[in-house]
């Protein structure tokens, strides 16, 4: 319900129409989302079942395969993630509802409106995210509701100008398969892998005797998929309706939807933007809480949250704030994908048994426990997970800027796969089975 619920802001639809901006066609761009978060789904598995197994979240569980301290890489790659997410959501809903709101009620659209608009969404977010838990199951059941209805409402609003047979424009890079994989692994594998630290957030709480594994997973695996591409399709399937599909989603959506609809978007605006900046703040806060112990949850929540409404200020001054973030998400994927897929093969080889007391050493300031290894960090994994993520890096493709390997497939976009490939073959030549890299048991 969290994934479906916390999807129904502007900041999902718009990814449909990124897919567009890249000049493929309607069913071009639904086929590459779905197609590419199918496959990022691939390297989710394990961690859908981790924190279930675990009862704690996937960054603190990826002490198991990176030590105690290693786990400090996923705490960093979720915090920043979490914090990039949040700033894209609060943006788009922030802007959208201005946009409406000064068609309805003529109100300017200065500046000071504008930060003030970001500041409430924001305030609310954190509020029910500080809440805790079951307030944020209970809010996203709601807004699961009322953001599904006006979701739906989206294309009846549209219907008249939609364009089903759309065909796009100039392809992004000069070819068809190369967009249409460039699409599948910006939006697709991407989006899919934006989740891919938090997943514990939520499956810790399920308990792994009542819920086996062959449940969890295709409940949790069908959540995510919907909760990625419906949305997504949405955005798509209204952006060919658009005068000019190529311009910003939510002034378009705003300024051009009739005006009955017009009036049920503005709620739309705020509350499926509070519901997707909620779980991202909750998630953040269990990660910065991860890193500096010292601090509670609720207190890491706010400073989240003051940090992400500062990066959406900082983001307006940029030429093309959407770009900016967009690539943002792409490069903390480079970063993901590798340490993703060395969880996976380390969940793979314990067959998910974990000593669950031992994964917590670090919060509790001490040493020792079968995590130790080396100091607190198992080195074979940080190696591989830093050489791939330099080699997803150097083949980069983003709309601002692209790495020196980017060109190495013809211009199609290889950096996720490249990245957790890499990764994998060297966490494999530096720690094989029955290697001497083991969990050195030491004194608490």
């Amino acid at each position: 319900m969290i994934f479906v619920g916390t999807s129904v802001g502007l900041g999902a639809v718009a990814f449909g129409w990124v897919g567009i901006t890249f000049g493929l066609g309607l069913w071009a761009t639904i086929t590459a989302i779905a197609v590419g978060t199918a496959v990022g789904q691939v390297l989710l598995i394990p961690l859908i079942i981790l924190g279930s197994r675990t009862a704690t979240n996937n960054a603190t569980a990826s002490g198991a395969t990176f030590g105690v301290r290693g786990r400090i890489i996923g705490s960093t790659i979720g915090l920043a993630t979490c914090l990039v997410s949040v700033a894209l959501t609060v943006w788009t809903s922030g802007s959208a509802g201005m946009s409406v709101a000064g068609r309805l009620f003529g109100l300017p659209e200065s500046g000071g409106a504008q930060a003030g608009a970001y500041a409430v969404v924001t305030a609310v977010a954190v509020v029910v995210a500080i809440w805790g838990y079951r307030w944020l199951v209970r809010s996203t059941a709601i807004l699961a509701l009322i953001g599904g209805i006006l979701l739906i409402l989206i294309p009846f609003a549209f219907a008249s100008d939609i364009r089903w047979d759309y065909a796009g424009g100039d392809y992004l890079l000069g070819g068809f398969w190369p967009t249409w994989l460039s699409v599948a692994t910006t939006v697709g594998v991407a989006g899919a892998l934006v989740v891919c630290t938090i997943l514990g957030d939520w499956t810790r709480y399920i308990r792994a005797d009542r819920h086996p594994a062959r449940r969890l997973v295709p409940i949790a695996s069908a959540g995510i998929f919907v909760g990625f591409v419906v949305p997504a399709t949405v955005g798509a399937i209204v952006s060919t309706a658009f005068t000019d599909p190529f311009a910003p989603f939510t002034v378009s959506l705003a300024v051009e939807s009739p005006a009955w609809y017009a009036i049920v978007l503005l709620p739309l605006a705020v509350l499926g933007g509070v519901g997707l900046t909620a779980s991202s703040l909750y998630s953040a806060g269990l990660d910065l809480d991860a890193l500096v112990v010292r601090l509670t949850r609720p207190r890491a929540t706010v400073i989240v949250g003051v940090v992400a409404v500062a990066l959406v200020y900082v983001g307006l001054l940029a030429p093309a704030v959407q770009d900016s973030i967009a690539a943002a998400l792409l490069v903390l994927a480079e970063l993901s994908a590798p340490w993703a897929a060395i969880v996976g093969i380390g969940f793979l080889r314990t067959r998910g048994r974990y000593h669950a007391d031992d994964l917590q050493v670090f919060n509790r300031r001490q040493s020792g426990g079968r995590y130790w290894y080396t100091g607190g960090w198992r080195l074979s994994a940080g190696v591989a997970w830093a050489v791939g993520s330099v080699v997803g890096l150097l083949t980069i493709q983003t709309s601002l800027f692209s790495g020196p390997l980017a060109g190495v497939a013809n211009g199609v976009d290889i950096s996720l796969v490249a990245a957790s490939a890499v990764a994998a073959l060297v966490y494999g030549l530096l720690s094989p089975l029955g290697s001497n890299d083991r969990p050195i048991v030491g004194d608490h």
